[in-house]
């Protein structure tokens, strides 16, 4: 890196909060991405210094995968760094971490329950056990209600939830099972409720 950029980067870390945790030397991809995409046209910087923030790295040369809640324009996105960093953008806010796992761990897993976008996410940095354990606790809690209103086996839920769900898209069954024991609870009563009804 340019070491005329330190001294840019270091007034940007001290006015942006989403990068107040970095430091100017050390900073991952997905923060010079950062830096590059919301501060190489900004007026406050002379022309030679919005120069030297051109030159930063294109988001596209170290850009590993992006992952999109929705079709929109102003859907929440994840882009992954080939350095395992990640740039987060929604509506509200922006975040980058300097290591996807960490934000994993402490912002995705303690929900246990997950959206589409954070299960492609997990399985992109190798945490597919915790998309697996997330939709286990679905089928758990599922089972649990139609043994206990419905006097089903837990061995015969799975089956009984894939008939069930038949009438549904692959992605609005993932999307369900995804939802970990809060929705495996709320398809169960509703399921539940049909099986007392047809009984």
């Amino acid at each position: 890196m340019n070491p005329k950029l330190l001294p840019i980067l270091e007034r940007i870390i001290a006015r942006d909060s989403v990068l107040s945790s970095f430091d100017a030397d050390n900073l991952p991809q997905s923060a010079l991405a950062y830096v590059r995409h919301n501060y190489r046209m900004d007026d406050s910087f002379a022309p030679e210094e919005q120069d030297l923030l051109e030159t930063l790295p294109p988001f596209a040369d170290n850009i590993s995968e992006s992952f999109r809640e929705g079709s929109g324009g102003d859907a929440s996105i994840y882009h992954l760094f080939d350095d395992g960093s990640l740039w987060i953008k929604t509506n509200a806010y922006q975040q980058v971490w300097a290591d996807a796992r960490d934000f994993a761990v402490e912002s995705i897993l303690p929900l246990m329950r997950l959206d589409r976008m954070d299960a492609e996410l997990l399985r992109a940095i190798g945490m597919d056990d915790a998309v697996e354990s997330v939709r286990a606790d679905f089928y758990s809690s599922f089972a649990h209600v139609l043994h206990r209103d419905c006097g089903i086996p837990h061995c015969d839920a799975r089956e009984h939830w894939n008939a069930f769900s038949r009438q549904l898209s692959d992605s609005a069954c993932e999307s369900i099972v995804l939802g970990g024991s809060e929705s495996g609870r709320a398809e169960g009563i509703r399921f539940a409720s049909e099986y007392s009804v047809n009984a």
